[in-house]
């Protein structure tokens, strides 16, 4: 005879669900911006001035006064600058031409020296003249009733401390957070009951037509013999 037993467990299967997350991030943004400082240098220019010389017909006795005269001198700045610089080449042209005479056919060929040039850009350095004038004070004596005029110019090199405004730069790098919202999927258990049927065989004892039969019982004996019982 045959059965079944119900077996029943609890499984868990894993499921997932969407949920909305922030998710920030932090980077930094850097902030700059341009100071001057002044520094100071010196400089070979060129320095040329005019004279005031006196201009006298009648001597008299000498007056001396101040003068001021202008004083300019000039330099040359460099700056650097992106400019459009040729580069030629010269290439031959040829060119062929079939030529008939009589019955014979020869190939004349004639060649041209051409120029050709690209535009390319490149860093070179320009000067400019930058030219700056001063008043000069100078003590000029002649006799009363002298007038002055103008002398020949007269140049020499001068070494002049120069100040110009350096730029620096200076930089600060600030925090900055960014967040944004996410879905990101969450795992979770969720139980479930598992049944199954299980055979089983079920067996009884019963008795079908009964009677008697006889069997022989053999029976063992065991002894220790000994001078008292006679058996040794």
């Amino acid at each position: 005879d045959h059965s079944y037993d119900r077996r029943c467990h609890t499984s868990y299967t894993t499921s997932f669900e969407a949920q909305q997350e922030e998710e920030c991030e932090e980077n930094y943004i850097k902030r700059c911006y341009i100071a001057y400082e002044n520094f100071a240098f010196n400089e070979t220019v060129r320095v040329c001035r005019t004279p005031l010389v006196k201009d006298c017909e009648i001597e008299g006795d000498p007056v001396c006064r101040t003068v001021y005269e202008s004083e300019c001198w000039t330099k040359q700045h460099e700056h650097a600058v992106t400019d459009d610089v040729a580069e030629c080449v010269i290439v031959q042209d040829e060119k062929c031409e079939d030529e008939t005479v009589g019955y014979t056919t020869q190939t004349k060929c004639h060649k041209w020296p051409r120029q050709e040039c690209s535009v390319t850009k490149k860093d070179v350095k320009k000067y400019s003249p930058v030219t700056g004038c001063t008043k000069e004070p100078r003590e000029l004596c002649a006799p009363a009733g002298c007038g002055f005029r103008e002398g020949s110019e007269i140049c020499h090199d001068k070494v002049k401390t120069i100040v110009q405004e350096k730029p620096t730069e200076e930089c600060d790098i600030e925090p900055h957070r960014t967040c944004k919202h996410v879905t990101k999927l969450v795992p979770r258990l969720e139980p479930r009951e598992e049944c199954v049927d299980v055979p089983k065989e079920v067996c009884t004892r019963a008795r079908a037509n009964p009677r008697k039969v006889k069997k022989p019982v053999i029976k063992k004996w065991c002894y220790v013999p000994t001078q008292e019982s006679g058996l040794a």
